[in-house]
């Protein structure tokens, strides 16, 4: 079995475990859920939403025998990268000027790699739809 075949079957497996343990961890230790806790669920879902995004559009891509890696698909995940790293610093710097609203540095932590980790998914839908910046010059 190839990498590519392989995650093609791992990625929505590993999607309906999270939302396994997220549905179990709610039922069990949060019978009220605050505003908090909805927001948190709602960004780790939307996290999620693109692993899944991508393993369907490689199913369909496989079955029509388009390659799954060219080099358009590389240089989207590069520029991606790129801006999310300088976006996600940003955020950081954000999140470290309004430290005192946390309670907790856990809590911290745990907003600034979600947050890095839905404007990485964020930057690469965005060029996805609208194309890469200067990608015709070399």
């Amino acid at each position: 079995m190839s990498k590519n075949s392989c995650s093609l079957f791992l990625v929505p497996i590993l999607a309906l475990c999270v939302i396994g343990g997220f549905a179990f961890y709610l039922l069990e230790y949060e019978p009220m859920l605050s505003f908090k806790m909805i927001a948190i669920i709602v960004i780790a879902l939307l996290v999620l939403a693109v692993p899944v995004y991508r393993s369907i559009q490689n199913a369909r891509d496989k079955q029509k025998n388009i390659p799954l890696e060219d080099e358009m698909s590389r240089l989207l995940e590069i520029h991606a990268g790129a801006y999310a790293f300088r976006y996600s610093m940003m955020s950081w710097f954000a999140i470290f000027a309004f430290r005192s609203k946390f309670p907790d540095s856990e809590e911290m932590l745990g907003i600034g790699i979600m947050a890095a980790a839905a404007i990485y998914g964020l930057t690469w839908l965005y060029f996805k739809r609208n194309g890469i910046p200067h990608a015709d010059q070399n």
